[in-house]
């Protein structure tokens, strides 16, 4: 659940879901950025000051989760973040809501996943409810806000 200061529960977004979104991005988990860029989301989810203080905050703390070195995970970040942008900016572009002129950094890179996800999971806590997705009941339907 999104709550003022966009903290999301670690629950709502598995690293599974971000893996399966980078993968649909055009990125491949033969990077070994890949795994950094999928816990620098799922570290950005559940406290967003990372996204404030990437070099002092962020990276140091993905370096110390793979026993890597601060510059090395900076390096293969965008290393993943720029195959990314060369296999799929169309996609990149959709999930950012504008056109981007470049290669997006670390951190307006991380920002647009994590917020791209509080928009999906938002989306799905409005949508509207039918009556199969509950057991027995095959018609009709409710609104969620009923």
């Amino acid at each position: 659940m999104r709550t003022s200061n966009h903290v999301m529960s670690a629950v709502s977004y598995s690293s599974s879901d971000i893996r399966r979104l980078l993968l649909q991005l055009g990125a491949t988990s033969r990077y070994v950025g890949f795994d950094y860029v999928v816990h620098a989301i799922y570290l950005s989810l559940n406290n967003r000051n990372y996204l404030l203080s990437v070099t002092k905050e962020l990276y140091p703390e993905v370096a110390k989760h793979f026993g890597a070195t601060i510059c090395s995970v900076e390096r293969n970040i965008r290393t993943v973040i720029s195959s990314i942008w060369q296999r799929n900016p169309q996609l990149l572009n959709e999930i950012t809501g504008y056109p981007l002129q470049k290669r997006p950094s670390v951190g307006e890179f991380i920002s647009i996943i994590r917020e791209y996800l509080f928009y999906q999971e938002e989306h799905r806590s409005h949508r509207s409810l039918s009556f199969s997705d509950f057991p027995g009941h095959t018609d009709a339907r409710l609104s969620a806000h009923a």
